[in-house]
Order: C-alpha cells, then structure tokens, then sequence
C-alpha cells in the first residue's frame, strides 16, 4: 500500500512540476514589452519621459526598453523598423520630423502594434494616442509673455524681436508659428526669423555672435529660442557680450536655463514641459492601448517659469528627479 501511495505522490509532484513549469513559460510568453523611442536624449525632457514611462512600466509589469534617436530623421525610422521586427506589444515614439515618421507608423499599423506618439503631434497618420504640451500652444504662452516684457519696456506692444529657427525639427516649427501668432496682432512689433546651422548650444552661440554685431546696443529687444539647446546657445552668447538691453525667452528646463533664470539678467522666462506627467500619460496610452483601447489626445500643460517661481519649481522639479534616477 505504502509503495502504491509513493507511486502516485511522485506522478502527482511530476505532473505538478510539470504544470509549473508549463505556467512559468506561459507568464513568459505572456510578458509584455515596450519600445520608448527617444528623439534625443541630449535633454533631460526626453530622458526624464522615459525614465517616467519605465517607472509606470515596471508598476504594471511591463518591460520597457529605450532607444535614442538622436534628432536622426533616419535613425529614427531604422529604430521603429527594429521595434517592429522585434514585435514589441506597443511603440511610444516621439518624432524628429512628423510627417518622415508616416511611413514607419503605417508599417507599425499593418503589423498590429500600436503607436503612442508623444511631443510633437504626427498629422495624417493612425495612431492609438497622441501626449505633449501641445508645442504651438506652448509658443503662444512664450508670446504673450513677451508681449508683456514690451509693454513694460515701452508703456505699450512694441519692439524688435528675432525668433531662433530651425525647420527640420518640427518641435520648434510649432512653438515658433505659435509664438509669432501672439505677438502678430501687435503691429508694432516687428519679428523676424533666423535658422540656425547646428540645433545645438553651439549653434544657438554661432547666430547670436552674428546677430549681437548685426543689431548693436538699443536695436534689438527679445530674441526667443524655442529649443533647450539653442536658447542657451543664446544666452552664452548675451552674457558673454554683456548684452543686458536684450530679453532672452524660451522653452524647456534645462538646468542652465533655470540657473539663468535665478540671475535675471539676461533670461526671462522659460515654457517648461511637464515631462514627468507626459511620461505616466503616454505609458498610461501604451497600457491600454495593449488591450485594444484607443485613448485619444491628452494635452499636458506647460508651465511658465520666470524669476518670480523659479526656486519654487527647482524645488519640486529635484524631487521628481531623485525619485526617478533608477530609471534613467
């Protein structure tokens, strides 16, 4: 009897053994993963996007992995070919050119995988959700600012302004069109826009040495850099010429800008995006999307950071960051 017993307690442990073995491949099978797709992590907005993606991945069980463009249109589109091969179960992607990244999305799309796109919104393409600030609108806030640092200046809206561009980022074609628009009704003020050769700090440096010559002291009154790297590009080169006459304005919080912003002197005011809040919403936008669920557009704010708040942002914005470091 004893031997019968044994006999079937070791064919019960087998087939246990065998159904837990047969449970952990299925969980594995079963895993879900992510592709984040960074248009460059030479800003902290977008490492910060992923590492907040990450963290919401992880609490929901989630593999994430992160991969960087660096403002490389066709790194880009060879990245979203990848994550496609590889079959991830979603794709958050944020574009360095919008309409270049079309055909990669169809691609995603014929292959049944979702595409969250987040920062600059991608037009004539399918996809599940659409996150950012909303960079026009963004614009508009630096454009009104301004506007207000005129009006100070000269008891009404009026002035020279130059708008730092560069047309092959689509992030700082939206947030110029809107930064232009609001000041286009002051007609006054006179705008006038110039490309810069490299999107970079050193860039940003290049034109305005030229600019400082071209416009001496009393000419010029705002020049507006929409990009982290450019704006302060602009502002080695103001300070470094002791240009005070002129107000340097903005867009995202890079930690010289900030800095910047603490001695007044040269930068104003800066339009930071919400990069933490558009990482949980774009993740958020993955998760369901993962079942099916289309989510839409969701348009985070940004914030205008002056010298008035700046040390009350700086303050919040480190503790977001400690909390986030294992992520990065």
């Amino acid at each position: 009897m004893k031997k019968i017993t044994s006999i079937v307690l070791s064919v019960s442990m087998a087939a246990g053994a065998l159904g837990m073995n047969s449970a952990v491949v299925h969980a594995e099978e079963s895993a879900k993963k992510v592709a984040y797709i960074s248009a460059a992590n030479q800003f902290d907005f977008f490492v910060y996007i992923g590492a907040e993606i990450k963290k919401v991945g992880e609490e929901n069980g989630v593999q994430v992995d992160m991969f960087d463009a660096a403002l490389d249109v066709s790194k880009e589109a060879d990245l979203m070919s990848q994550a496609i091969l590889q079959k991830y179960d979603a794709i958050i992607v944020g574009p360095v050119d919008t309409q270049a990244l079309i055909p990669s999305i169809k691609e995603a799309n014929d292959a049944g995988i979702p595409v969250i796109n987040y920062d600059s919104f991608i037009e004539g393409s399918e996809v599940y959700a659409r996150v950012g600030s909303g960079n026009k609108d963004m614009g508009k806030t630096a454009g009104e600012y301004a506007a207000d640092m005129l009006k100070e200046k000269y008891g009404e809206v009026k002035g020279n302004v130059i708008v730092l561009s560069y047309p092959a980022l689509e992030t700082m074609n939206q947030r110029n069109e809107g930064f232009i628009e609001a000041l286009k009704e002051y007609p006054d003020v006179t705008i006038k826009e110039e490309t810069v050769e490299e999107c970079t700090a050193e860039g940003g440096q290049k034109l305005t040495d030229n600019l400082l010559i071209a416009n001496p002291e009393g000419t010029l009154d705002i020049i507006y850099g929409s990009n982290a790297g450019v704006a302060l590009g602009a502002l080695a080169s103001g300070s470094s010429a002791g240009r005070e006459d002129i107000a340097l304005v903005g867009i995202d919080n890079e930690e010289g800008q900030l800095n910047a912003l603490k001695d007044g002197r040269y930068y104003k005011a800066t339009v930071a995006q919400d990069s933490y809040s558009i990482g949980e919403e774009a993740m958020n936008a993955a998760l369901s999307a993962i079942e099916g669920k289309k989510t839409g557009d969701v348009v985070v704010p940004g914030i205008l950071v002056t010298a008035d708040n700046v040390e009350e942002y700086l303050t919040d914005d480190q503790a977001k960051k400690d909390e986030l470091e294992e992520y990065k």
